[in-house]
């Protein structure tokens, strides 16, 4: 039998041909849309070629059009990274930091190890120094783009794209998209820097004598980095909001519809949790499940998951906000790393200092530029609603809602007034592809072409084990969240486990009231351990079923330290 397949899926890459499902899960979620998905091809197509031109051993690494992936592929309608690609390209940089980073960082990387360059002494030093220079200028390089998009959200240029004709539309698209790229590499070249200075800094640790286990808690607690802002500032908001009676009513009953109305209707009273939450959309309103998929609603349009979290962040004590949760965090990071440092033989300290610095600042900037790159990429979302729109006016779509059933390629067309033959043929076809491609599980590594396979009925146990990516361990009662759509619907309580298929930024603030968090995707670097890490809650991803094995309302004990989930009763 044929594997399950859709028509948006990358052609198999001949090179570099070791998979995982796992990181690729929490940038974009689920099964794509057409058009997402064939946006990112594009992204990888030029966006990959772009950076690895830079570097003098690009020479030795094979890069391919779409649709054929480099970097970003699709399977199976899903987002998939390379790893043997990454494998490859970081060896340019440096093979030993390469093989270390695979097997650390990396799910299913060992067969990768055979994609390793060989290039010549004077590449790599070219190389390491083009990357050197990269680094250093991204931080300030970053904050500058911050702080321009966000000057921009202060503009008009929003309602203005939402009222652009289709080809006015697709040339806005088309004239973002270089600069988005730009910033994907930017964050590209942070997140590499930041899984080479933890693997430097281990070595440091196991060259003096210490426990090299410890990189872990040294790059975790590290203050207010930028995936925890949204959950500092939803607490502040909350506490805005208890100090107003008809806020706090509107908030307490679950009434998004009242309070939405109540500040548009400049209530009395009301103004300074009006302009409170009119500032937390304007910092945090990008973000939303998906972030990274610009045919989303984010939390600006659709504020219900901020009032949700609002309502959670109302009754938390001062000593169980995210800010004491972050404080709690650093503290005992600060402890370990004098523990540490003792243990080390004196001619290491002095080494070990700076290689705990260069880690925890590109630990910390991993988690910013990948919050500007998702800032840059919303832009999208006006003029692809103009495009969608304008195509079902002119009638050469269905409806709006069709528009993400079109390729990238397909759209091109359209606007450019050249007719795509059999396209809304194509569109119901990929609509059932989708539907059917929900059926369909990959594992989280692969080499080759793989076969997804059907659900199957989820195994009935009470020991479950996966990846401890945040020590600690806690008991509580099961909390079973498929999307913060549902969060919405269900509230986390103080205590509660979070039991989650993924998680991204947007599900920050769902972490602060819970005892523990288990996640059925993920790796060391995901998004859930590093912001569990920060928050100093316990955390195992990688536990396959989680959310249909353990049910709601059971009562669970993580250890994340051993990566076990145990079930002590059901509900």
């Amino acid at each position: 039998m044929v594997a399950f397949r859709t028509e948006w899926d990358s052609e198999p890459n001949p090179v570099y041909d070791v998979w995982t499902i796992t990181n690729g899960g929490e940038i974009l979620p689920g099964v794509l849309s057409p058009f997402t998905a064939t946006m990112f091809a594009q992204m990888d197509s030029i966006g990959i070629k772009q950076l690895m031109d830079a570097y003098a051993t690009r020479r030795r690494i094979k890069l391919f059009k779409a649709p054929i992936a480099n970097f970003f592929g699709v399977t199976a309608g899903r987002l998939v990274l390379n790893v043997g690609f990454s494998v490859a390209a970081m060896s340019g940089l440096d093979p030993e930091i390469a093989t270390a980073m695979a097997s650390q960082f990396f799910q299913g990387s060992d067969d990768a190890l055979r994609l390793i360059i060989t290039a010549t002494p004077e590449e790599y030093a070219a190389s390491a120094a083009v990357a050197a220079g990269q680094r250093e200028r991204a931080e300030d390089e970053t904050l500058a783009v911050q702080q321009a998009l966000y000057e921009d959200r202060l503009t008009d240029q929003a309602l203005r794209d939402r009222a652009l004709a289709p080809k006015a539309a697709w040339q806005r698209i088309t004239h973002l998209m270089p600069s988005i790229i730009e910033i994907m590499n930017r964050h590209l070249i942070v997140s590499t820097a930041a899984g080479e200075m933890q693997v430097r800094l281990a070595g440091v640790i196991a060259a003096g004598g210490g426990d090299a286990n410890t990189l872990v808690g040294l790059c975790s607690g590290l203050g207010n980095v930028e995936s925890s802002k949204p959950a500092i500032a939803l607490y502040d908001l909350a506490q805005v909001a208890k100090r107003t009676t008809g806020v706090r009513r509107a908030i307490a009953a679950g009434n998004a519809t009242e309070l939405l109305a109540g500040m548009a209707a400049h209530t009395k009273g009301w103004e300074h949790f009006t302009d409170e939450f009119d500032e937390f959309l304007h910092r945090y309103g990008f973000r939303v499940q998906g972030e990274a998929d610009p045919t989303v609603a984010d939390w600006g349009e659709d504020p219900t998951f901020v009032i949700s979290q609002v309502r959670s962040m109302m009754w938390l004590t001062s000593g169980e906000s995210p800010l004491a949760h972050v404080k709690k965090a650093a503290a005992n990071r600060a402890k370990l790393e004098k523990t540490v440092r003792a243990s080390l033989s004196p001619e290491t300290r002095d080494a070990f200092d700076e290689a705990l610095a260069q880690a925890q600042r590109f630990t910390a900037m991993r988690e910013l530029t990948k919050a500007v790159w998702v800032l840059s990429i919303r832009q999208l979302r006006p003029p692809v609603l103009a495009l969608a729109d304008g195509l079902a006016a002119a009638g050469t779509i269905a409806s709006p809602d069709d528009f993400v059933y079109c390729t990238f390629d397909e759209v091109g067309q359209l606007v450019k007034g050249k007719p795509v033959e059999g396209l809304r043929a194509a569109i119901g076809r990929r609509k059932r592809q989708r539907q059917q491609a929900e059926d369909y599980t990959l594992p989280n590594a692969w080499v080759g072409q793989v076969k997804p396979t059907r659900k199957r009925t989820a195994v009935d146990t009470t020991e479950l084990t996966g990846l401890g990516v945040s020590a600690g361990s806690a008991t509580g009662r099961a909390r079973i969240i498929l999307s913060t759509e549902a969060a919405f619907a269900r509230e986390i309580e103080p205590g509660d486990v979070l039991v989650a298929p993924f998680t991204d930024t947007p599900w920050t603030p769902l972490f602060i009231p819970a005892a523990a968090i288990v996640v059925e995707t993920g790796g060391m670097l995901s998004h859930a351990a590093t912001v569990a890490r920060e928050f100093g809650i316990p955390c195992v991803v990688l536990v396959e079923d989680a959310t249909r094995i353990i049910h709601e309302g059971d009562t669970v004990t993580v250890d994340g330290a051993a990566g076990t989930v145990h079930i002590d009763a059901r509900a």
